[in-house]
């Protein structure tokens, strides 16, 4: 498959890593902290970007069915930039989206047409930007709250989106848009963790949100019909926040990096429940990123000291090796 095309680094949170890395800009806009989520078939290239970049982490997830990958990123401006990949035409250039965000971003799509953004802004608020087919790029939104990680957002629906972050107490914290009343307030879910929270929706009726726990645990909390769980420990010894994918509704794959830099696994299916943790290997610096173009394949991305690095798996052939993305 077309593979990414600029070489990244590391952290779920926004913390600039330090060190010769290898880096992309356009202008003096230097990557920080790519991040790409499921989103919209839409193709908006801009202008180039030349060079190489330093980055925060890394993130990409793609809404089922569409065979596009879009790439969101903080610039070292703390501007969100941009691309995509489809499979007709490789990756776009980079566009400048503005904006002054200190964490890497999140972004979701709720139908074919539309693309919401989400990040942290430098007074812990979550703001947001919007795109839709016909109409652009809206302005940046100010939505409040006092969160203190990256955020993640997730749709159930055409007609609803979630976003999670950590809050200041440690506490997950969530705010809901719904199509008729609009956002709602921040309501605190509990719990104590130690990184940003991924979250995926697997059905119209259930939400998974996952974050690392104060003993580098993997901790999940769920909803169904709008009822949640209480906290589960799913064990396990983290260095990273996780990301989580779905590729139907009977299944979710959890990834994160492991204490020896490696690739970490864990799955659930609605037959057999949760697997034992595995070891993908590879030697990762950053968060894992991962995604599921379809039912048929999943994507992991995670940076190294020089380089943005992929691992994928396929129905028909397994999981290949990690390999270095071509600059």
């Amino acid at each position: 498959m077309t593979t990414f095309t600029k070489n990244l680094t590391h952290a779920v949170i926004g913390v600039l890593l330090t060190g010769a890395l290898a880096s992309c800009q356009k202008g003096n806009d230097k990557i920080v902290d790519p991040a790409s989520k499921k989103v919209s078939a839409s193709n908006k290239s801009v202008n180039g970007i030349t060079g190489t970049s330093i980055a925060v982490e890394v993130g990409a997830v793609t809404k089922k069915g569409s065979g596009t990958i879009d790439l969101f990123g903080r610039s070292t401006t703390n501007a969100l930039l941009h691309k995509t990949w489809t499979s007709a035409g490789g990756w776009t250039a980079w566009e400048d989206l503005g904006g002054n965000i200190v964490s890497a971003p999140t972004a979701s799509s709720r139908q074919s047409n539309a693309i919401n953004v989400f990040a942290q802004g430098p007074t812990g608020h979550l703001m947001q930007i919007y795109y839709v087919d016909g109409q652009g790029w809206s302005p940046w939104i100010d939505l409040g709250g006092n969160i203190t990680s990256a955020p993640s957002s997730t749709s159930q629906t055409a007609n609803d989106l979630s976003v999670f972050a950590k809050g200041a107490n440690n506490d997950l914290v969530v705010l809901t848009w719904n199509a008729g009343p609009g956002w709602g307030s921040w309501v605190s879910l509990g719990g104590t963790i130690t990184s940003a929270p991924a979250a995926v929706s697997r059905s119209s009726s259930t939400i998974n949100v996952y974050a690392k726990g104060s003993n580098n645990n993997l901790l999940q909390i769920y909803s169904v019909s709008g009822s949640w769980s209480s906290w589960v420990d799913l064990g396990g010894t983290i260095s990273s926040a996780p990301t989580a994918i779905t590729r139907s509704v009977n299944d979710l794959n959890v990834y994160a990096k492991g204490t020896s830099n490696t690739l970490k696994q864990i799955y659930w299916t609605a037959s057999a429940g949760w697997s034992s943790w595995i070891d993908l290997g590879g030697s990762i610096t950053s968060a894992p990123a991962a995604n599921a173009r379809d039912a048929n394949d999943i994507n992991v991305f995670a940076l190294n000291n020089t380089s943005l690095m992929q691992i994928y798996w396929t129905s028909a052939g397994g999981w290949v090796n990690w390999f270095n993305m071509p600059q």
